[in-house]
């Protein structure tokens, strides 16, 4: 897997002639379609927004990245000297896990999931209860027990929970 460095340092494979740049300020490798960008420098780094010391943080092209947050990363060299056609082994450091930004992207797409699938059964469950409850009469004969606007309204809520649910599976099933 190939590194490159960034800094102060003329041995830096990108080197950057500015006093508040570290000698050797980050590593950038490639990840997947993106790149790991690992600060090593005193003065930190700005990440779209972020400011990031001595840590990783994964980064795409055309992130806004400030080497002490004043130099900007000239991305046409870090792209030259990482092409997007190599084919990388996934490298994470001393850590077993890749580095994230904002969280666990699998734990949040399973909430999601889950959430949808309990929204969309609890419309199923309520449309049914509003359209099909009925109340026995003293006569024994049985009426609806709600008003015919809460019956269609059942109605309506089921029909929109299964058809959302169809859509959801055709979604997931084509993803």
């Amino acid at each position: 897997m190939r590194v490159i460095t960034i800094g102060r340092d003329d041995s830096c494979d990108i080197v950057i002639n500015n006093p508040r740049v570290s000698r050797v300020h980050a590593n950038i490798f490639k990840q997947g379609q993106g790149y790991v960008y690992r600060d090593s420098s005193s003065n930190g780094t700005r990440i779209n927004g972020i400011m990031l010391h001595q840590s990783d943080m994964r980064i795409m092209p055309g992130d806004s990245v400030l080497l002490a947050d004043i130099e900007p990363l000239p991305w046409h060299k870090v792209q030259n000297l990482l092409p997007n056609n190599e084919t990388e082994e996934v490298y994470y450091g001393s850590s077993a896990r890749p580095p994230q930004a904002y969280g666990n992207p699998t734990a949040l797409l399973i909430f999601g999931y889950l959430f949808a699938l309990m929204g969309g059964l609890l419309g199923v469950v309520l449309g049914l209860i509003l359209a099909n409850s009925s109340r026995t009469l003293p006569n024994g004969s049985k009426v609806p027990k709600y008003s015919p606007s809460a019956v269609t309204n059942g109605w309506i809520i089921f029909s929109l929970s299964i058809i959302f649910g169809l859509v959801w599976l055709i979604v997931s099933a084509n993803s």
